[in-house]
């Protein structure tokens, strides 16, 4: 008789059963780094090891923003209404502007023209408040750095003015004196300063700059 072949040897037989394939747990074989060991005896990576049900962490979504707060859409609102107040603010001192330069239907002096400072501003805080406006609205970053920008280059000219005004007060008003007695002069020939002295002398209630003797210098 021959020989029992033993299992698992090679050739033709019975195949060897494959060992189960269970994940490690609490009592896994720990390899020489400390980490638990898989079944093919390399230790198993960070993301491979048991986690607990605590230690789950939830992805973070990409591209999400979150939604802006009660108190956010209200400054927003407040920041667009006041920055609209101004632009139609702006645009009826352009129009009164542009109207002034139009009604005089000449172009000869209109870079002296007082009407062309009222265009001048009306445009400027037009253009500011519009970028108020639009950067309010849309919620644009770049809109309303330079709407703060602006302002707060407007406010420093305004601090700028009030401190040479105040520093140089007295000769200002001696020059205040003699431009006024010039716009007396030129009274029937300049139609705008006819408006302007009439508006003044009507709201201040008087007649010339120190009395009405100052007329008679007008021929």
């Amino acid at each position: 008789m021959g020989r029992a072949r033993p299992r698992g040897a090679a050739g033709g037989g019975e195949r060897v059963p494959l060992l189960p394939q269970v994940p490690p747990g609490p009592g896994a074989p720990l390899g020489t780094s400390g980490a638990p060991l898989g079944t093919s005896g390399a230790p198993l990576g960070p993301r491979s090891r048991p986690q607990g049900p605590g230690s789950r962490q939830r992805p973070h979504p990409v591209g999400v923003r979150r939604a802006p707060s009660a108190f956010s859409r209200c400054v927003r609102h407040l920041a667009f209404l006041w920055n609209l107040l101004f632009l139609l603010l702006g645009l009826l001192v352009l129009a009164m502007g542009v109207w002034g330069l139009l009604a005089k239907g000449s172009e000869a002096g209109m870079s002296s023209d007082p009407m062309l400072v009222l265009v001048l501003v009306g445009l400027s805080a037009s253009t500011v408040s519009m970028t108020g406006c639009l950067g309010a609205l849309r919620s644009s970053r770049c809109l309303l750095r330079c709407f703060v920008g602006a302002v707060l280059g407007l406010a420093g000219l305004e601090v700028l003015a009030a401190v040479l005004v105040l520093a140089a007060r007295h000769r200002l008003r001696d020059e205040l004196r003699d431009l006024l007695l010039l716009c007396l002069l030129r009274y029937p020939d300049e139609p705008d300063l006819r408006l302007l002295v009439d508006e003044l002398q009507q709201g201040l209630r008087c007649c010339g700059l120190g009395s009405y003797r100052d007329w008679e210098s007008n021929p």
